[in-house]
């Protein structure tokens, strides 16, 4: 048997790439690497962009709306009443919802400020209360209504200044045993504060659109907007057609007699 020799054993050499393997490496991959890298970023980018807000896409919306509308039109302003009201047209004019869920008198003051009418509405409907109805944002009844006058008597001057006619609509009842959070009272107290101070404003009208007997889906929103909405077309027709607008008292009488 042959004996092979003592002593340390020849070391492999480390495998090194050819030199046009290397290039070739480099050609496939830096592209590669770049890519990823610009993806990456943009992704960041998106990530640290900050985000657009509902009220920021309903003022777009709204100012897309404005922009279409050629000739006399209506507003309808206020919460999520408003926004669930699908009426395009009314009263033989197109209508353009400024409706923004949430919203509090306070809120759809300062929403209008923001936007820039290209011309005065005929008139503007307005459906706002229930928000402020919301037990997280008062102590007690008296406290709601303070709260809500402070919103809503500016918010009605600027809309008297902003059309001839402004049409407060009250407030569909609240079913408490649907929905938490919300007080039928205080919602009941906020609707007769609203009215109080239309009847002070010579281009306010009372004309309710809400009954007591309309279906709500979730305690809060009513099943059928446009029956109630509906209700509001013989005063509001009559006073864009020329007729005389009924005084916000023979309003109030006339919607107190309906079921």
């Amino acid at each position: 048997m042959t004996a092979l020799p003592l002593g340390r054993q020849p070391q492999a050499q480390a495998w090194r790439p050819a030199p046009h393997r290397l290039v070739l490496a480099i050609v496939l991959i830096l592209p590669l690497a770049l890519s990823f890298g610009s993806l990456a970023g943009l992704a960041i980018g998106r990530i640290a962009a900050p985000l657009t807000s509902y009220r920021d896409q309903r003022l777009a919306e709204i100012a897309s709306d404005l922009g279409r509308v050629d000739g006399d039109y209506l507003l309808a302003s206020g919460d999520s009443h408003v926004v669930r009201w699908r009426a395009r047209e009314f009263c033989g004019l197109p209508v353009v919802n400024a409706g923004v869920d949430g919203a509090t008198a306070d809120d759809t003051n300062a929403l209008l400020a923001q936007i820039a009418l290209p011309r005065p509405p005929r008139a503007i409907i307005l459906t706002v209360g229930t928000n402020d109805a919301n037990r997280k944002r008062f102590r007690d009844t008296p406290d709601a209504v303070t709260r809500f006058r402070q919103g809503f008597r500016p918010l009605l001057r600027r809309l008297s200044h902003t059309a001839d006619l402004v049409v407060v609509t009250g407030l569909p009842t609240i079913d408490v045993r649907q929905v938490e959070g919300f007080s039928a009272g205080a919602a009941t107290a906020i609707t007769e504060s609203a009215e109080a101070s239309c009847r002070a404003s010579p281009s306010c009208r009372i004309a309710k659109s809400f009954s007591t007997d309309d279906a709500l889906t979730d305690g809060l929103h009513l099943a059928d907007y446009e029956r109630a909405y509906d209700r509001i077309a013989p005063a509001l027709c009559t006073a864009l057609a020329g007729g005389r607008p009924p005084s916000p008292a023979a309003s109030q009488n006339a919607d107190a007699g309906r079921p």
